[in-house]
């Protein structure tokens, strides 16, 4: 009688596995035609006012409104077109929502030397993104921040050997001048000391449109 019990066909030796669960999408989309599309939205620019005051004023430093809020999209069709298209195919990607979309707010900043933009999520909204008009070499870069906190404690944090994709508390995504950068508006997102005068973006936020 053969004195292992264990057939010869169960493994030698047991496996693991590490499961990254819940990943947050982030999604970039590059605007077509943006040479012609930066020449509209400048020359749009050109009639409207700089507003050192607005509404986010508590989270920002060094960052002026540019125009109204909205009325940057009711010139420019296209440009609404794309940003609703792409939000249906990150939707897709994503979460797939049985949904279709439509555009609550939208406005264009412009972030000077020294600027930041404290991390914030946004509200009444479902996904949230940022259109990178006037981004140039030494721009800060938009950065996602990880909730690290629980319903009722602290998480504990201690220091790392190395950065992997579970223990990084900030990241950020490769991106240029002419993308749209798409992400859940409940992700803490924001930058800080930037660099250099003339940061454009367009701030978007997305709603089911159903």
């Amino acid at each position: 009688m053969d004195s292992n019990p264990l057939s010869d066909s169960l493994p030698k030796a047991g496996k693991s596995e590490i499961y990254a669960l819940f990943a947050l999408p982030v999604g970039v989309y590059s605007c077509p035609n943006f040479a012609t599309v930066k020449k509209e939205i400048f020359k749009w620019i050109e009639t409207q006012d700089i507003r050192p005051e607005h509404d986010r004023l508590a989270i920002t430093h060094n960052v002026s409104q540019i125009g109204k809020r909205n009325t940057i999209l009711e010139d420019n069709a296209s440009v609404a077109d794309f940003l609703l298209k792409s939000c249906k195919d990150y939707n897709e990607g994503a979460y797939y929502y049985d949904l279709d979309f439509a555009i609550s707010d939208a406005y264009l900043e412009l972030a000077s030397k020294g600027a930041l933009y404290a991390p914030h999520e946004h509200s009444n909204c479902i996904y949230s993104a940022t259109l990178l008009i006037n981004y140039q070499e030494g721009h800060s870069p938009l950065k996602f921040r990880r909730n690290v906190a629980g319903s009722y404690y602290p998480v504990m944090q201690f220091p790392n050997k190395d950065y992997t994709a579970f223990n990084m508390t900030e990241a950020t995504v490769p991106m240029k001048e002419g993308d749209l950068i798409i992400y859940p508006s409940s992700m803490t997102h924001g930058y800080e000391g930037n660099p250099y005068d003339d940061r454009v973006s367009m701030t978007v936020n997305f709603i089911p449109d159903k």
